[in-house]
């Protein structure tokens, strides 16, 4: 781990640890605040503000603290009347199939602010902009300028040779990601070559001979599929990542590190420079 992301850590382990220990304290504004992404509830809790959150969708499981708040349903089935019981002052969505649910929220003159972090550059300006919302500039510029470091770092050290790299998300069917998906973008970063550059959607369904095709060098599984069933799947055994037991799964490395955009994909980024250094060796 570098330096940098020793740094990035020991904040985010601050935050985490003095807002644990105030939490029967509330803000001078008293906000109540709402949140129904897992990556925004993250960012604000990063930003010392994990104490304001009063209802969240049941993906919002870090930091593990955010376990024990209300839940208001599930990322793709918010449940409105647990958010109006909530009375909150301010409401954070996604973008995607949450766009039609804050419409309807902003129509009930309710405070809603849409957070959806598409690439890495916009991870940075998402922190900002979240700590405007919440009152929490300061750490904001704090948080974001580590995370645009560590991203340049990363971007003016590449490596001399890059790693094909295909990363599964679904096994039924199988679907992977695409160069402008975030997650293709972390790929990329960190220095592999994603081997579904264009897809018909940022994630989209592939077909099997796609891959064995693509020969790629090192394989990232998120679809919980076990090693002996993707050797057994025809024509995969000679993939070089297989054969060459390249195979990573999510006890390798945290997918929230690499699907969600949190301050965590630093460390994500890290993780996948590291691995893709070893393929070189």
């Amino acid at each position: 781990m570098t330096k940098l992301a020793i740094v990035i850590t020991a904040l985010l382990a601050l935050s985490l640890f003095l807002f644990s220990c105030n939490k029967e304290q509330k803000t001078a504004e008293g906000r109540r605040i709402v949140v129904l992404s897992p990556e925004v509830a993250e960012i604000i809790a990063a930003l010392g503000g994990a104490d304001e959150i009063v209802g969240v969708t049941e993906e919002c499981d870090y930091p593990p603290s955010l376990r024990q708040t209300q839940k208001v349903g599930k990322f793709g089935a918010v449940k409105r009347e647990a958010i109006l019981a909530l009375k909150p002052d301010l409401i954070f969505t996604s973008a995607l199939e949450q766009e039609a649910l804050a419409g309807e929220l902003r129509k009930l003159e309710l405070r809603v602010e849409s957070i959806y972090p598409k690439t890495i550059s916009d991870l940075p300006v998402a922190v900002l902009r979240i700590g405007d919302l919440i009152g929490r500039q300061g750490a904001a510029k704090a948080l974001a300028d580590s995370i645009t470091r560590a991203i340049l770092d990363l971007r003016t050290q590449p490596l001399a040779r890059k790693p094909k790299v295909y990363l599964e998300i679904y096994r039924d069917p199988l679907m992977s990601v695409a160069d402008a998906s975030f997650v293709g973008e972390v790929i990329e970063t960190a220095g592999g070559d994603n081997i579904f550059p264009i897809l018909e959607r940022d994630y989209a369904r592939i077909e099997a001979e796609d891959v064995v095709q693509a020969a790629p060098d090192i394989m990232i599984c998120f679809s919980q599929d076990t090693l002996d069933n993707i050797k057994a799947r025809k024509g995969w055994q000679d993939i070089p990542a297989i054969r060459n037991q390249r195979v990573y799964f999510e006890a390798d490395i945290d997918p929230d590190w690499i699907l969600r955009a949190t301050p965590r994909t630093v460390l994500g980024l890290q993780r996948l420079n590291a691995m893709f250094r070893l393929w070189r060796e």
